[in-house]
């Protein structure tokens, strides 16, 4: 049986503790959907030290790279970091579809943003030329 690959695009830095395990929880919903989770931000840490810049970028890179093999996106929380715009503008570059969450997993709609109080002019922003799921 084949396996649909979803990446998780969610806050790392910051409250690492909290945003681990909102990382987490997605990652858990996404197996209870039948995906097979890509969330390199809760396994690159653990290899490289995302207080090198060097090597934070090169987990950053390396995700890039697990991304391209991927079904969708999934960009979970209502704020975007510099990593998580770095790897959303790859995901607009390949074209993958792309669906949206806050922290507690309740969809955002595209079609919607502008009605939605939970969100702001930079994450529309950030969202803007995605090929939304």
């Amino acid at each position: 049986m084949f396996m649909k690959k979803v990446f998780i695009c969610s806050p790392y830095r910051g409250d690492i503790g909290t945003n681990t395990q909102i990382a987490r929880y997605a990652a858990r919903i996404a197996v209870g959907c039948g995906y097979i989770p890509i969330a390199p931000h809760l396994y690159f840490p653990a290899i490289l030290d995302d207080t090198n810049e060097h090597e934070r970028i090169e987990g950053i890179k390396l995700g890039i790279e697990l991304m391209k093999e991927t079904s969708e996106l999934w960009l979970i929380g209502t704020s975007i970091t510099a990593g998580m715009a770095f790897e959303l503008n790859a995901a607009k570059a390949s074209q993958i579809p792309t669906r949206l969450f806050d922290e507690k997993m309740q969809e955002i709609y595209p079609d919607t943003l502008y009605l939605d109080a939970r969100i702001t002019e930079d994450y529309r922003k950030a969202v803007y030329g995605l090929k939304f799921a």
